[in-house]
């Protein structure tokens, strides 16, 4: 319930990641309130061939948390929320567990973990403490990062400037 909760009150935060788990608890609980709404409509017999009342205003109360949620998934898996627009393929990505560590999306969601943009605000400020980077392979990341571009996750300027990064990380720059 938590994390369909977390969703409920994240629906404005379109940047980040959610984790597989988080994220298909959401859609689970979701699932489980259309179906008494369906229930309902039945009841009250307020549904017509085009819907009912009360399943309409479930998907219309969800309708922006769950795509905000759809988005921080693909975040999770290293891709962009654009993917969504193909619902197969999003389906697909959503199933696949997030990339380790820190993608281009931010770091990996912490299991149960309030975004800090929905939560409280912190009492003291907090220092900006950089991401520790693990050693890698130069070349391996780069043909990563070639494999992006050649499936169009990312554009030639895109990976020009990552590629540069990644260079000037392995020079110690």
């Amino acid at each position: 319930m938590n994390s369909y909760l977390s969703a409920m009150r994240s629906f404005r935060d379109f940047t980040g990641r959610t984790s597989r788990g988080d994220y298909w608890r959401f859609i689970l609980v979701y699932l489980g309130i259309a179906v008494i709404a369906l229930m309902l409509d039945a009841a009250f017999a307020t549904g017509n061939k085009d819907g009912g009342l009360f399943i309409g205003l479930v998907h219309l109360i969800h309708l922006v948390p769950q795509v905000a949620a759809g988005i921080r998934r693909m975040h999770d898996t290293d891709h962009s929320g654009w993917w969504l627009l193909l619902s197969p393929v999003a389906l697909v990505f959503a199933c696949f567990a997030g990339t380790p560590g820190p993608n281009r999306f931010g770091p990996p969601p912490a299991a149960g973990a309030v975004p800090a943009s929905i939560g409280a605000a912190p009492s003291a400020p907090v220092p900006a403490q950089p991401l520790a980077q693990p050693q890698r392979d130069v070349i391996a990341e780069i043909e990563r990062l070639a494999q992006l571009r050649a499936g169009g996750s990312v554009s030639e300027a895109e990976f020009e400037v990552m590629k540069a990064q990644a260079l000037s990380q392995a020079r110690g720059a």
